[in-house]
């Protein structure tokens, strides 16, 4: 890892406080699907809010590393693994527990890298329970308060071959 990479990881892990909004985008052999979302980041909790293009409210997700919860057609469902509410109610497999680090280029010790001459993670194999069938691909990234972050991110599910896309329009670091 070159230094850029260490000092770019290091600016990432200290971004514990922060939103982001945009569109996400779901496709299997099956099915396509797409919404628009908008994500909140603190130490112990996020939120996730995903709608319709026409802004119908299609799931309200929330919790923390013990209990979350998740709303969708007026019915409230609990679990403690985040990953496995979103399949059980939507269908759609998204690693919601790393994705707070995978969605700003973030990685972890045993993970593959690949890493841009500028210093940041242009493509990600992660190495951990739960999580290695993920190849992730990041792309368009732009400055944000003086920390480089992604605005498109490629999730690609090498079990079942799925995709999930992620094209984010707005980051606010200090939500």
């Amino acid at each position: 890892m070159n230094l850029n990479s260490s000092v770019h990881q290091a600016s990432l892990k200290g971004l514990e406080r922060w939103s982001i909004k945009g569109k996400l985008g779901f496709k299997s052999p099956e099915k396509k699907q797409s919404a628009n979302f908008r994500w909140q980041q603190t130490p112990q909790q996020f939120q996730l809010n995903m709608t319709s293009v026409i802004g119908t409210s299609l799931v309200n997700m929330k919790g923390d590393e013990n209990l979350v919860s998740l709303v969708a057609d007026d019915e409230t469902y609990q679990d403690t693994d985040a990953s496995r509410l979103i399949w059980r109610v939507t269908g759609w497999q998204i690693p919601v527990e790393k994705l707070r680090f995978w969605i700003k280029g973030q990685h972890q010790r045993a993970d593959l890298v690949e890493i841009s001459e500028q210093g940041w993670v242009n493509q990600l194999q992660p190495n951990c329970d739960n999580c290695e069938n993920w190849l992730i691909n990041y792309d368009n990234y732009k400055i944000v308060e003086q920390t480089w972050l992604p605005h498109k991110v490629v999730l690609h599910n090498k079990i079942n071959n799925s995709q999930l896309i992620i094209r984010v329009n707005t980051w606010n670091l200090h939500e």
